[in-house]
């Protein structure tokens, strides 16, 4: 793309100025008044154009004449352009966007089209930081503030995504920080890993715990836990791709007082998120829970999978401290942090 900035005095001198370099095909990217003069003095305004040709033309030279070959003249291979890499995208901002350009190409991005507008902006305002603030106002307005914890906080989601880790974190926050009594419960029996490593984090920081074998159990524990003032509910994940596993959630558990969480771990390959989230999506829903952010060096999917559910972000887990590396899952947060991974300087520096 050709893209040009032109200044007349009226908008029909502009507008010949365009017509007469880049033709009838020029599109007008953007238009303005503006203030000429030296310092302030003697301003008069004119019009600022920007227009942009898809293709750039090609310049016809006068012809010249041909000279007599003679037998020590050397013919003069033709230049021709380097080979273009076969299946390779061109280029769609400008070469000083190429971070940019480096986002929007991944998956998580695929389905925006803010190229016209990044372009715009940049060869406006001839600035990477307008252009970088754009996207980030973009990517913020897409994480939904989250809604407060209601008394019963359930997480759900497959085996070694961080269920139980984050349970801990969840519990070490609400008592440490927000001074609450908290109350856990498991129903992950099938791993007596996650049962212990459970029971060693309650104790540590002086909190009950109650594993619920069945159904009953499971009341029970909520009876005993009546006057706590939030209760954490952790669950299996060995056969959520059972319907029946995601129907008993719908035949055993009141939500009218309960928080549903779904939790994915930020190192998953983005199809394996897609198929998690259709099976736990007929649950009510209530937010996403996202882990595992320090162990991969991009977190975009969550931009994605955000965009895809329409749910807000609770929480996001950062490394294996309790309860330190926990992340409230506020746009402003999480914005900063994904474009910090990103390796965007502006927020490298500032961290969130």
């Amino acid at each position: 793309m050709q893209i040009k900035k032109f200044t007349a005095k009226t908008m029909a001198e502009a507008m010949a100025k365009v017509k007469q370099e880049l033709g009838d095909e020029a599109v007008i990217l953007n238009s303005r008044q503006v203030k000429t003069g030296w310092f302030g003095l003697f301003a008069s305004k004119q019009v600022e154009v920007i227009a942009a040709l898809e293709k750039e033309q090609t310049t016809i030279q006068p012809r010249q004449s041909v000279p007599v070959r003679t037998e020590s003249t050397k013919p003069v291979a033709p230049q021709t352009p380097p080979p273009r890499v076969v299946g390779a995208p061109a280029p769609r901002l400008h070469s000083s966007l190429r971070h940019v350009e480096s986002l929007l190409s991944t998956g998580s991005f695929e389905d925006e089209s803010w190229e016209e507008t990044l372009n715009e902006l940049y060869y406006t305002t001839k600035s990477i930081e307008e252009v970088e603030r754009y996207v980030y106002e973009q990517v913020k307005s897409s994480f939904i503030e989250p809604p407060d914890a209601k008394r019963y906080v359930m997480v759900v989601g497959p085996t070694g995504v961080g269920k139980t880790t984050t349970l801990a974190k969840l519990a070490a926050h609400f008592k440490l920080k927000e001074g609450k009594t908290v109350g856990l419960i498991t129903t992950d029996t099938y791993r007596i890993a996650a049962i212990e490593q459970l029971k060693t984090y309650a104790e540590i920081m002086s909190i009950p715990v109650e594993v619920a074998y069945d159904f009953h159990d499971f009341k029970r524990a909520k009876q005993l836990f009546a006057r706590k003032d939030i209760v954490l509910i952790d669950t299996a994940g060995r056969n959520f791709r059972d319907p029946a596993y995601v129907e008993q959630f719908h035949e055993h558990h009141d939500f009218t007082e309960t928080s549903l969480s779904l939790v994915l771990s930020l190192t998953s390959k983005m199809k394996d998120m897609d198929m998690i989230y259709s099976q736990f999506e007929s649950l009510p829903l209530s937010s996403l829970i996202f882990t595992k952010a320090d162990e991969t060096s991009d977190i975009h999917a969550m931009y994605r999978m955000v965009k895809k559910s329409g749910l807000p972000v609770a929480w996001m887990t950062d490394g294996q401290e309790v309860p330190d590396d926990l992340i409230r899952g506020h746009a402003d947060a999480l914005t900063k942090r994904l474009f910090e991974k990103e390796g965007w300087a502006r927020w490298t520096k500032q961290g969130v």
